[in-house]
């Protein structure tokens, strides 16, 4: 994962992408689109056998846990990612608030405007990918 990690994440990407359009439309809110892809990219990553830890909350954080934490065999964090809407301060705080190799926010915000706009809260040592279940139309 170290040497590949935007290979990786493309690869979530698409696969979170399909996730999201297969929930059904009357279940699809803020919340449950959340915690429908964290635990679909929990079970990926325990697929091909990472341990896994979801909802770390970091010392001295008290706004928002981690949503998923991939340990290397030391016990060291090799990836720290969190899921939102938007950029948001609180994740920007939880996963600056620890040493990981990677740091990644997948945004799932449909207006695309507001995402890029809250791009201003990310740190150079975390990566942003933005999720769009459904083409843009032309």
């Amino acid at each position: 994962m170290q040497e590949g990690i935007t290979r990786h994440l493309e690869q979530w990407k698409r696969d979170l992408e399909g996730a999201w359009r297969e929930i059904p439309k009357p279940f699809r809110n803020e919340h449950s689109v959340r915690r429908t892809l964290q635990c679909h990219l929990f079970g990926e990553l325990k697929a091909v056998g990472y341990r896994v830890v979801a909802d770390y909350m970091p010392p001295r954080v008290m706004d928002r846990a981690v949503d998923l934490i991939v340990l290397q065999e030391d016990g060291a964090i090799l990836l720290a990612l969190c899921l939102d809407t938007v950029v948001t301060l609180a994740a920007v705080k939880s996963l600056s608030s620890f040493e990981s190799v990677h740091k990644v926010i997948f945004t799932m915000g449909l207006l695309e405007k507001k995402v890029q706009e809250s791009r201003f809260f990310l740190k150079p040592d975390i990566q942003h990918v933005h999720l769009q279940p459904f083409e843009k139309p032309f």
